[in-house]
């Protein structure tokens, strides 16, 4: 079995902390201010049954939005400033056959609609191509794969885009919790939905096997699935190993295929996410706690090698004092062995030097000062701690109005991306929007602040009312030096733009939907790096 290493390198990682901070004291304290550019659409209207609401793709003159609203799936086609030209219903029916839609995906500039059809002892996936211009199907529905019911259990479909949007993955997956057995399909595909390489497998589990699942593909084909196999308890107190997670990953086209067990020893794993390296590498990290401890008190990395299998770049990285000092500074709670509360894993993403940046949020689960602070780390291209800083972000959320949702709040701001939920209760001003483009170092992240704090009082001010806020821009270069900037005010009669539900363009543009009542429109904010 094969387990982060616990063992973090003394004088070396140390020495190198040094050098960081050395040089660090010699770079201006703020880098250049972005120059961001805001431009906002048209308002239109949601109609009050609106349920999903998410931008599924672009091209060079036209962003893709999918809808549900009055019982009904809806495509729309909008120009490069994101006001409407078209919309069409997605037709889920044949004379008296319905389908159920699984996902739309716009790949290598084409849109397709997948959809599913469940039949009294067997389910069908069908894939469909849109036509761009008027948005109504090129042809019937085509069947992908049919999976038999095994003993009453049907198989749910995942689907994923690689990191440049070369690949698409399909997984079929049936897992049989009585038998413990779990049958899957996969299918990788490339340019003119070709097909890249396919592979059909089951293994056995114990206890409640895999869930959870997390679907990843890299430019290479490689697929690695991060599922959670263990959950701690109160039994797990005894036990020298806690949260247990499992990467499932297959390499060579398929032909490989290893299990890799993420397990710290006498540490509490709190969160983990993995992504694809830009060379077939799997890139790892995430959050850890000390025994009978409920905070989190640092990071940990590593990676898989593409052709061996190997885990190398393994590092546990606890939190330095200058962070602990820095967030002191801030009020922020800390509890006993200088651990942090309610930290949560956000982003994981890869910069064009090699680098690796983790984004934590603070969730505090009360009605007040819910989303805090963010800590933003850097690795380096070998996997230790570059750099580390903290980003002042205090808002105000009522997190108990996500119980109806069912949805846990650490994974509430996954679970928006990837799905576009609308719940008209529920106001989404808080967390943040990550810009990250693929060909650049820096990021900046994007969030609504409290309008008081442009005259940079001592102390911020909380951001619960979008009547009196502003979008803030903190720019963090490939130092770590930080600069911010206001980039949207707000005014009378505007939206309230909810940065949680972003749509990343890959480059240097990102939209923010705004919604108030039944009104929305969408701030496309592009940045120059």
């Amino acid at each position: 079995m094969q387990r982060c290493s616990n063992h973090k390198p003394m004088n070396t990682g140390n020495f190198k902390t040094f050098k960081c901070l050395l040089l660090l004291s010699f770079l201006p304290l703020t880098a250049l201010p972005q120059q961001i550019q805001v431009t906002a659409s048209k308002p239109d209207f949601n109609y009050g049954s609106a349920s999903v609401h998410k931008i599924i793709g672009h091209d060079a003159d036209h962003f893709y939005v999918v809808k549900f609203h009055s019982n009904q799936y809806y495509l729309e086609k909008l120009d490069n400033d994101l006001n409407l030209l078209l919309e069409e219903p997605v037709k889920l029916f044949e004379g008296l056959r319905t389908y159920e839609l699984e996902t739309v995906v716009h790949f290598y500039g084409r849109l397709y609609i997948f959809a599913s059809r469940r039949r009294f002892n067997d389910i069908t996936l069908y894939y469909q191509v849109i036509d761009k211009s008027n948005l109504l199907p090129e042809s019937d529905l085509t069947e992908l794969t049919n999976i038999k019911f095994i003993k009453g259990n049907w198989a749910d479909f995942h689907f994923a885009l690689s990191r440049h949007e070369k690949k698409l993955l399909i997984a079929c997956r049936t897992k049989l919790h009585w038998s413990k057995v779990q049958f899957n399909e996969y299918y990788v595909f490339g340019e003119d939905f070709k097909l890249i390489w396919k592979r059909e497998d089951s293994f056995e589990f114990s206890g409640q096997g895999p869930r959870d699942n997390k679907y990843v593909v890299d430019e290479t084909g490689n697929i690695s699935i991060l599922s959670l196999q263990k959950r701690e308890s109160i039994l797990s107190l005894f036990s020298d190993i806690k949260n247990v997670y499992t990467i499932y990953r297959y390499t060579n086209e398929g032909a490989d295929f290893n299990e890799y067990p993420v397990t710290l020893r006498n540490k509490y794993i709190r969160g983990v996410k993995i992504i694809g390296g830009e060379h077939g590498e799997l890139i790892c990290a995430g959050l850890y706690s000390e025994l009978f401890r409920s905070g989190v008190r640092g990071t940990y990395f590593f990676k898989i090698h593409p052709y061996n299998g190997r885990i190398y770049d393994n590092y546990l990285n606890e939190f330095s004092d200058a962070m602990l000092d820095q967030l002191s500074e801030t009020k922020e709670p800390i509890i006993e062995n200088e651990e942090l509360i309610k930290y949560v894993m956000t982003d994981l993403v890869l910069r064009d030097n090699g680098t690796i940046i983790l984004i934590a949020e603070q969730l505090f689960e009360q009605t007040y000062d819910t989303y805090n602070n963010l800590i933003v780390t850097c690795y380096d291209t070998i996997g230790q701690v570059y750099w580390s800083q903290v980003i002042e972000k205090n808002q105000d959320f009522n997190i108990h109005m996500l119980a109806r949702t069912g949805v846990e709040p650490s994974d509430y701001r996954d679970y928006i991306m990837e799905t576009g939920a609308i719940d008209q209760t529920i106001e989404n001003y808080c967390s943040y929007a990550l810009m990250a483009p693929l060909d650049e170092t820096s990021v900046i992240i994007f969030f609504n602040n409290d309008f008081r704090n442009l005259d940079q009082p001592e102390k911020n001010r909380n951001f619960n009312r979008p009547r009196k806020s502003y979008i803030k821009a903190v720019a963090i270069d490939e130092y770590g030096n930080i600069s911010s900037q206001p980039v949207l005010k707000w005014k009378k009669k505007a939206l309230f733009p909810e940065p949680i539900r972003f749509y990343d363009t890959l480059y240097n543009t990102i939209v923010i939907p705004a919604y108030k009542g039944r009104k929305f429109n969408y701030y496309k904010i592009t940045a120059r790096f």
